[in-house]
């Protein structure tokens, strides 16, 4: 029984987490094939334990990942399971996807390059514009989260090692 109950809430936080946009409880329990009143009742636990924001949109309530709680996700993940190498090295290769970004379109920001999509002429050159601009969001997203996670990197571990004494 309680197997049973941690795989619905498993499937119900994965579903509601990865989620492109917020959802209602009926949606979330027919993606995770679950009932409405089970995803209900786990959604209001998950958004107690701050995992999920509710909203209210019009007449129902929708879910949708706290952002808070992913980024310190994101930094614990960052500062347990990589070393501080790791972080400097790939915190170098983001840093000079960006810059490559800067050279070939001579612009300074993401949404500079996304303003210029409507110049080019093919479908094709509008589409990597597109898509780099969203590659650059994405690295400058994680540029600045590896930054915090080396900032935080040594009190992490100093932490650790306070536990572990």
């Amino acid at each position: 029984m309680a197997t049973d109950h941690a795989e619905k809430l498993k499937r119900i936080r994965e579903t509601a987490m990865t989620a492109s946009e917020a959802k209602n409880a009926g949606e979330i329990a027919q993606a995770a094939g679950v009932s409405r009143n089970t995803a209900a009742k786990y959604l209001s636990q998950l958004t107690e334990d701050d995992v999920l924001i509710a909203e209210t949109r019009g007449r129902e309530t929708v879910y949708r990942a706290d952002p808070v709680t992913q980024y310190f996700r994101q930094l614990r993940e960052l500062t347990s399971n990589h070393s501080k190498e790791a972080l400097t090295g790939e915190l170098s290769a983001v840093k000079e996807d960006i810059e490559r970004f800067k050279s070939e379109y001579d612009v300074e920001r993401a949404d500079e390059l996304r303003a210029t999509v409507g110049d080019v002429g093919t479908a094709e050159e509008r589409t990597k514009r597109r898509n780099d601009a969203d590659d650059w969001e994405y690295f400058d997203h994680q540029r600045k989260l590896i930054q915090q996670a080396l900032q935080l990197y040594e009190g992490v571990a100093e932490s650790r090692r306070s536990l572990r004494a």
